[in-house]
């Protein structure tokens, strides 16, 4: 007779308003100005496997780059990148550490890896 869902018959009951506060204090202004930035998550987990692929672009001036990871317990990570000139492999693989995508051990391996990649593209 009530349907599956018996416990929706009953009226909800109207929460109790709460008093109004006439006006809260303003805010130190030192304090808006400079937020704290959101903490990254650290990867715990380590890479198993390292993929890497390396095309010119449509107008052949840019590198695209595209990392594929597995970790651990065989999750797959796909990364990809428009490498500028000034790009290095060290400086790549510290911003994936930086960023939680890849444990910090893991970053000489890495930055190794895309090293011998680069040459291989650049070339």
């Amino acid at each position: 007779r009530n349907g599956i869902y018996p416990l929706m018959n009953f009226a909800v009951s109207r929460p109790h308003a709460l008093p109004r506060v006439l006006s809260q204090p303003p805010e130190d202004p030192q304090k808006a100005k400079t937020p704290t930035p959101e903490p990254f998550d650290v990867e715990t987990r380590k890479v198993v496997q390292m993929q890497c692929s390396m095309e010119l672009n449509e107008d052949r001036t840019q590198w695209h780059l595209t990392l594929l990871l597995v970790l651990e317990d065989r999750l797959h990570r796909q990364l990809s990148y428009d490498l500028l000139p000034s790009d290095n492999s060290k400086d790549l693989a510290t911003e994936l550490v930086h960023y939680g995508f890849i444990h910090e051990d893991d970053c000489e391996k890495l930055a190794a890896f895309l090293e011998s990649t680069f040459h291989k593209h650049r070339s």
